[in-house]
């Protein structure tokens, strides 16, 4: 993850001091595992209570929960299909805690590994949301709720254990950098900013988004330099760079562009274009 921890709340007297920030990229969530003997690994929860967490998934959980977030106001998610195929048949309340939770109450939205899943009403991609609007909205105006599963952005926010968890992307960067300073200075807690990655690798995609969304929370605290810390350059350094061509030639970007994601890929690096902010509560994301 980038890990930037930054501005102790608890011990400074004024807002304005100087702000402590570390980088480092080894967190990847609970493990991603295949056999059931494993579950108990991959119902992993890590202790973030102490932070205000911002999530970065850009190739596209991140930018597709912020485009959802546009036309309704919260968002079940999942990490596993068979959680909604067990709700569906056993009319289990895991998902929805409320008596709409069968399976075909839900606008079905979801990946795996880019590709959409059978039998969904959509993949992954905001793009896609943007053109089927006015069905999602019809969908919703009849009583569906929003259910979204990944292959990565959907377990890692399950991984995470804060009151205060973000979804941050390129496309809401500048606005989502500014509620989390007014959330972090409102509750006295550090910010973290946690790269989702892909599948347990490093993505040069969601680094870079953590970076963009980084140099606005800067600016809030008017901070210029980054001398008080030199693991930061590099990533202050790279957002001032061609990034685009570095994600458009990542291997995220390569594998949407051979499934025909392209304008995905376009939309999502569109830097502050949506200033919707989605919160993370209870098994849902919510408009903040």
């Amino acid at each position: 993850m980038i890990y930037i921890k930054y501005l102790n709340f608890n011990n400074v007297n004024n807002f304005g001091d100087i702000v402590n920030i570390n980088i480092s990229h080894n967190f990847y969530g609970a493990p991603i595992t295949t056999s059931s003997q494993d579950n108990l690994m991959q119902n992993l929860v890590y202790d973030f209570r102490n932070f205000c967490v911002i999530v970065v998934d850009v190739l596209r959980a991140s930018t597709t929960i912020t485009t959802l977030l546009e036309i309704c106001n919260e968002i079940y998610i999942t990490d596993s299909i068979e959680d909604i195929e067990f709700n569906h048949n056993s009319n289990n309340s895991n998902i929805n805690n409320n008596s709409n939770n069968n399976s075909n109450n839900f606008v079905k939205i979801g990946e795996r590994n880019g590709k959409k899943i059978e039998d969904f009403d959509f993949g992954n991609s905001p793009f896609e949301i943007r053109l089927n609007k006015d069905y999602i909205i019809s969908q919703i105006n009849n009583g569906k709720d929003i259910l979204l599963t990944t292959t990565n952005g959907t377990r890692i926010l399950k991984s995470i254990l804060s009151d205060n968890i973000l979804m941050g992307s390129i496309t809401n960067a500048k606005y989502v950098a500014e509620v989390a300073y007014n959330m972090a200075k409102e509750n006295k807690k550090d910010i973290l900013i946690i790269p989702c990655h892909r599948k347990g690798t490093f993505a040069i995609e969601d680094y870079v988004g953590a970076g963009i969304i980084t140099k606005y929370i800067l600016k809030h605290l008017n901070e210029t330099k980054p001398y008080y810390n030199e693991e930061l350059i590099p990533v202050l350094n790279l957002v001032k760079s061609d990034w685009k061509s570095l994600i458009f030639n990542g291997s995220s970007a390569n594998n949407l562009k051979n499934l025909g994601y392209s304008k995905d890929l376009i939309f999502c690096t569109s830097e502050n274009i949506q200033k919707t902010v989605g919160i993370y509560k209870s098994g849902k994301i919510v408009k903040y």
